[in-house]
């Protein structure tokens, strides 16, 4: 009976402590193998991450995480092939792209900016610290990216990719907004209530679509266990 006792004030403790470290240690990475490693980060490159676990200096690379956390600007990060390259689907229309297998297996995957985690995934695929460009002006640098974001939608039952949100650009206009809709329509298509609703939409923007999406990723949350993978 003491041996129990002991037992399960040691594993309290324990908890304790793990409560304790979490709290303090607000930074993590989740790793492919499914641990969760708390620390303190120091920056988050698109080839490599850097953090301070327990005192010790740790690097980590894409193929090694799935999921990062960095509490001081409140943004997580995922492991992914967006921005590696991306093809058409045939036939698509509205047109809609695809991380080929070619592409998996000659370009290594990046960490980018993850804006909505779940059964569809909103990425941004170019952060300030994957992009410069020498014909910008250093002082014009900040404001031109961080008003530039290209945030793109992946399905990860499907693997089907459509944009979201593009930076203007002179040779890219990008997509119009109700062609954006049409084929947000076709990823949420198995919600047919969802989806009534949201072709009824008038004043149509990316916080709308976001809006949509993760009322989307909640209704499918309880339905889909995710195996952990680079997309």
């Amino acid at each position: 009976m003491k041996k129990m006792i002991l037992l399960l004030t040691l594993f309290c403790g324990m908890l304790s402590a793990h409560n304790v470290l979490a709290q303090e240690l607000k930074d993590y990475v989740i790793t492919m193998k499914g641990d969760t490693i708390y620390g303190e980060m120091g920056s988050v490159k698109s080839k490599k991450v850097y953090m301070l676990v327990k005192g010790e200096r740790k690097v980590y690379f894409p193929p090694q995480i799935y999921r990062i956390y960095n509490h001081n600007t409140g943004k997580h990060y995922a492991t992914s092939f967006l921005g590696s390259g991306m093809e058409k689907i045939k036939k698509s229309n509205p047109e809609m792209f695809i991380i080929s297998e070619k592409t998996k297996l000659k370009n290594k995957p990046l960490f980018k900016e993850l804006l909505i985690d779940g059964e569809i995934m909103v990425i941004n695929i170019y952060t300030s610290h994957d992009v410069a460009s020498n014909f910008i002006h250093e002082t014009e640098k900040a404001s031109f990216w961080n008003d530039s974001e290209d945030f793109y939608a992946q399905k990860r039952l499907t693997g089907e990719i459509t944009e979201l949100k593009t930076r203007p650009s002179l040779e890219f206009e990008g997509m119009s907004k109700k062609k954006r809709r049409l084929n947000l329509v076709k990823m949420m298509e198995d919600e047919p209530e969802l989806v009534d609703r949201f072709v009824n939409e008038e004043k149509l923007n990316f916080d709308l679509f976001c809006r949509y999406i993760k009322e989307y990723n909640a209704i499918k949350q309880d339905k889909n266990a995710y195996v952990l993978e680079i997309f």
